[in-house]
Order: structure tokens, then sequence, then C-alpha cells
């Protein structure tokens, strides 16, 4: 029942992205955010694969190949592996995990927009993404729901 969840959330996040939501003029990596966030909550990576897959497929429905969406893809397998190794508790280490996605997405598709204002933005919408999905998904399992 928690998968099912889990891709509502990354398929809507992911739609939601893929139709250009924005806040001032700022868009927000909603899938990158809920990608890692859903990794702490999944019950093996098989599922964050899924996860990963479903994004993936939601943002590039079309031939061709896309760096970005091979970047995301690639955030979001290395969030699902190293995920466990975190030393922080699992709040933490989401909201490093997705300030690091950000970094790296940032840096292999747009160097020179780090040290712009923009990168600031969609960091801090990102993280504020990532904090509400870690927050709800706690409420779901904490209420037993799943």
């Amino acid at each position: 029942m928690k998968l099912i969840f889990l891709v509502l959330i990354v398929g809507l996040l992911t739609f939601l992205q893929a139709f250009g939501f924005s806040v001032l003029g700022v868009k927000p990596n909603l899938a990158l955010a809920a990608i890692i966030t859903a990794s702490f909550f999944i019950a093996n990576i098989w599922q964050g694969f899924l996860l990963v897959a479903l994004a993936s497929f939601i943002l590039k429905f079309s031939p061709g190949f896309e760096s970005g969406i091979l970047l995301l893809s690639l955030i979001g397998v290395g969030a699902n592996i190293v995920k466990k190794y975190h030393p922080w508790h699992y709040f933490f280490g989401n909201l490093i995990s997705i300030a690091l996605g950000t970094f790296i997405f940032y840096l292999f598709l747009g160097t020179n927009l780090i040290t712009s204002p923009i990168f600031l933005k969609e960091l801090a919408l990102n993280l504020t993404a990532g904090m509400i999905i870690f927050a709800f998904l706690t409420l779901l399992c904490d209420n037993k729901f799943t």
C-alpha cells in the first residue's frame, strides 16, 4: 500500500513539473525532490528504480536522448543506493541529498547558473518541497495508512 502512495506522489509531482509548475517564476525540480524523498520510505532498491523510471517516463514521453532525464535518473538511483549510509536522521539526510542532487544537476547542466540567484531560489523550493513530502509521508507511515 505504501508503494502505491509513493507512486502517486512521485507521479503527481512529476506531472506538475512537466506541465511547467513554477513559483514566482522559478520552476522547482519536483521530480528530483519527490524521488529523493521517496527513497527514504521504500522497502528495497527495486521500488526506487520503479519510481525513477516512472518520473523519467513522465518527463520524457518520446523517443530520443535527453541529458537532463538521464542525469535525473542517475541522481535518483544514486540517492536510492546511498540513503542507507547517511549518518544523520532521515529528515536531515533527505535535505542534504536534495541539496546535493540539485547541485549536481546544475553542475552538469548549468554550471554558469550555480552562482546566480536562480540556483538558490530553486534550491530553496526543492528543499521546501522535500520537507513537505517528507512530513506527509511520515504522517502516512505513522498513522498506519500504508
